[in-house]
């Protein structure tokens, strides 16, 4: 019987605790400032107490989502610091995390904060450091503009024609990870692909990140449908909306732009930018090589300042690398190589000209306009211009071509460590506005450093002379400009059979003696 009531009396017991109620309490948890990444969040949880009535202010946060084992983390609080920080790491991407506090009360848990769906974790794509990885040329043709994405290995396109992936409309805002793989054997020449104002494989780019890419064989040609009107023309992107922009680590080979523009010139010719690489950019572009390609641009009309209905200050920006560095944007525009590649530049006047038109044409830029320097550039590139004008061309619609080894034109900004060791060549059928060009830049308003030219200019003119502007090394004088610019072996430049006296620079007996970068070294090596 004893038994049977001890049996009665536990169960008694039992029962009265699990009819308990759980400890409640007047204090509670906030969470605030929640920053959630693909695989973690951090948030802040603040506790308040206002009846004191916990035991501590020491608390337990929990997050939990369906499917997962929930994850709690201690969090040391006091009177003095009731707030703090936490993170937890190792959640699963794209998924609702539910969001726990528990505190303690004479001995008991008691909840001070639960809400459902605090926080979602961004998706695959959705952040650079977890991207989408791309391993089919259909994946890379259907990149979405605000992903982040990263190569899984090559892409052989087998010579597939494809339009930009991105506009003016839909620019890309995301990211590119090539992972040092190779995109290779891309043709973009069919009809219904060409005939874009931003041509290239990325068209037209924002505040994104291009990355680490190989491209080989890679081609842009709009020789089925010659462009009228502004264009911008490359292999990887045309144009940049955003200083924030990032190209870097880029590997360019055997590949080619060829443009037609202004074919049978029209009344509404306009501006065209033309680079390997890209065509009118800002931001930070660098650690850049270029081997073995070519630019090939042909024009029947060139754009600059024209007179009543056509008025506008404009022109061709043509570069081994990019086109034109825009006005005073730029971040970090270094490491920059273009390599045993051809840059050829043709104008055949099929009409009088409109109006006086402006070429900027360079080894690695055609006109650099951003208020930041650059350095550590190395071109041999050869550089061809080839100019016809028509024969009823007025005396005072001719032509004005900036020609340089590096840059067309550099206004503003300053070289520094600068090795240019190729050869120019300008021919034309009759004597231009001005001819500006020089074995480093062709038009420069600012002193230099560590600056060493070789090779050759050649100009030369069927029917009369040209009026060369300030041909030498570098065409701005300051008073040390001699310790900063010298010359590698006997360089040259020739104006209509006159050779221009370059002996007052002074010879550098290595490179090494000259330029400090060892991107440039090495690339010599």
């Amino acid at each position: 019987m004893k038994k049977v009531l001890s049996i009665v009396a536990i169960a008694f017991l039992l029962i009265l605790a699990a009819c308990t109620p759980p400890a409640r309490s007047n204090a509670r948890a906030y969470v605030t400032s929640i920053a959630a990444r693909s695989n973690e969040v951090t948030f802040r949880v603040e506790v308040r107490d206002p009846d004191s009535e916990l035991d501590n202010r020491n608390v337990t946060v929990r997050v939990s989502t369906p499917g997962e084992a929930d994850i709690d983390l201690p969090l040391e609080l006091s009177i003095s610091r009731p707030n703090r920080s936490i993170t937890f790491e190792g959640l699963k991407s794209g998924s609702a995390y539910d969001v726990y506090v528990f505190g303690q009360k004479g001995g008991q848990q008691v909840q001070l904060y639960f809400t459902t769906r605090v926080f979602t974790t961004l998706s695959v794509g959705d952040e650079e450091s977890n991207p989408i990885i791309i391993t089919t040329t259909e994946a890379f043709l259907n990149m979405d503009s605000r992903k982040h994405y990263a190569l899984g290995n090559d892409l052989d396109f087998e010579d597939a024609s494809f339009a930009p992936l991105f506009t003016s409309g839909t620019p890309f805002n995301g990211s590119f990870d090539g992972r040092d793989f190779t995109i290779r054997n891309i043709n973009i020449a069919d009809e219904a692909h060409i005939y874009r104002s931003y041509l290239s494989i990325f068209g037209y780019a924002s505040r994104s990140t291009i990355k680490n890419l190989k491209l080989d064989n890679v081609h842009v040609d709009n020789t089925a449908r010659p462009f009228i009107g502004i264009h911008y023309v490359a292999l990887i992107v045309s144009k940049i909306s955003n200083n924030a922009f990032v190209l870097e680590n880029i590997e360019i080979s055997n590949s080619s732009v060829t443009v037609s523009h202004n074919i049978n010139q029209s009344v509404t010719n306009r501006n065209l930018y033309v680079g390997l690489v890209g065509s009118s950019m800002q931001g930070t572009l660098r650690n850049i090589t270029i081997k073995d390609s070519e630019v090939n641009v042909t024009q029947n009309a060139v754009n600059g300042v024209y007179a009543g209905a056509q008025a506008a200050t404009a022109g061709t920006y043509i570069g081994g690398a990019f086109g034109l560095i825009e006005q005073d944007r730029g971040i970090g525009i270094e490491k920059l190589a273009v390599i045993d590649t051809e840059v050829n530049y043709t104008v055949v006047q099929d009409k009088a000209s409109l109006g006086t038109g402006i070429a900027f044409v360079g080894g690695i830029f055609g006109a650099y306009r951003s208020d930041r320097n650059t350095a550590e550039l190395y071109s041999n590139a050869t550089v061809t211009v080839l100019h016809t004008r028509h024969e009823e061309t007025a005396s005072d619609k001719l032509d004005t071509i900036f020609v340089g080894g590096i840059v067309g034109s550099m206004i503003k900004s300053r070289l520094s460590n600068v090795f240019y060791n190729g050869q120019i060549f300008i021919t034309a059928t009759h004597a231009l506005n001005r001819v500006h060009t020089s074995l480093i830049a062709g038009q420069a308003t600012t002193s230099a450093s560590n600056l060493l030219a070789g090779g050759s200019i050649v100009v030369s003119t069927t029917d009369g002379m040209q009026v060369a502007q300030n041909s030498e090394v570098y065409p701005y004088n300051w008073s040390n400009k001699f310790m900063n610019v010298l010359v590698l072996g006997n360089p040259s430049i020739t104006i209509d059979g006159t050779l221009i006296d370059l002996s007052q620079f002074s010879v550098a007996p290595t490179v090494e003696s000259q330029i400090t970068s060892e991107f440039i070294l090495d690339l010599l090596a």
